[in-house]
């Protein structure tokens, strides 16, 4: 007797399947996002959980403080082909160069000017979206817990990973989320070096604190790096400790992307 295959019936269960062996652990490489630090990705037990919503918070409340998050995410996405969604809550303010220091192609980008009202809904619909790498968004202000639930919710049914930016609310105190991980980059002091025969000191590596502040699985973790312009950082120290209240650092030199309007 002959058989009719049903194609959406035939994907709804290659999808299921792909779910079965995600909970079960098979197949630890391509359900993780590495991230090019060692440390990190050793910490996450191969890199960021796909399909689930990752917080990355700048360590100050100005407005520049979101470079190192945005860099951040953009040298994780470098690493991994398919197509990004990036979404703005305001004025776009990427430059291609400053994403090419990064490792990643502007041309792999869509990117997508939203408003403070709109932001979270269009969100949702991209993580639900299929052909779709990651979604970072650019947000002027933290989620609610209520609305960062629905975006993991959201991320989980479409298996697109969510990437959401933004700066350390002023008072330093951060709301509660859903998201799977949420990180703290801030900026430390660089190490003064002596070149030449003039014996001045200059400027040295910029230096990169990274504060795990909450993941569902594992303890709380940080750790210092040096990123370079290359796609991997140069460890300088780790250790549990977290801040309870944000510090200035100091100045340091930062890669920072440059502000421009796409």
């Amino acid at each position: 007797m002959a058989h009719t295959h049903n194609p959406d019936m035939m994907a709804l269960l290659r999808d299921q399947v792909a779910r079965l062996e995600r909970r079960s652990g098979r197949h630890a490489d391509t359900i993780k996002l590495a991230t090019g630090y060692d440390e990190i990705d050793d910490h996450l037990v191969g890199g960021l959980l796909r399909g689930a919503v990752h917080e990355f918070v700048g360590g100050q409340h100005d407005q520049g403080s979101c470079t190192r998050p945005a860099r951040f995410a953009a040298s994780i996405l470098s690493r991994h082909p398919g197509r990004i969604v990036w979404l703005s809550a305001s004025r776009f303010d990427l430059h291609a160069a400053g994403l090419q220091n990064a490792g990643l192609d502007a041309g792999r980008l869509i990117c997508v000017e939203a408003t403070p009202e709109t932001i979270q809904g269009l969100c949702e619909d991209i993580l639900r979206e299929r052909g779709v790498l990651a979604l970072v968004a650019d947000l002027d202000a933290p989620l609610t817990l209520t609305a960062s639930r629905r975006l993991q919710l959201a991320a989980e049914a479409g298996g697109v990973t969510g990437m959401l930016l933004h700066r350390l609310p002023k008072g330093g105190t951060l709301p509660a989320s859903a998201s799977f991980t949420r990180w703290q980059i801030g900026a430390s002091p660089s190490v003064l070096l002596v070149q030449g025969s003039s014996g001045l000191p200059t400027l040295g590596a910029a230096r990169w604190p990274f504060f795990l502040l909450a993941f569902r699985v594992f303890r709380r973790w940080h750790a210092v790096f040096c990123p370079s312009g290359s796609r991997t950082g140069a460890r300088i120290s780790t250790g549990a400790g977290i801040p309870t209240t944000p510090r200035r650092r100091g100045w340091c030199c930062m890669a920072m992307m440059a502000v421009v309007r796409w």
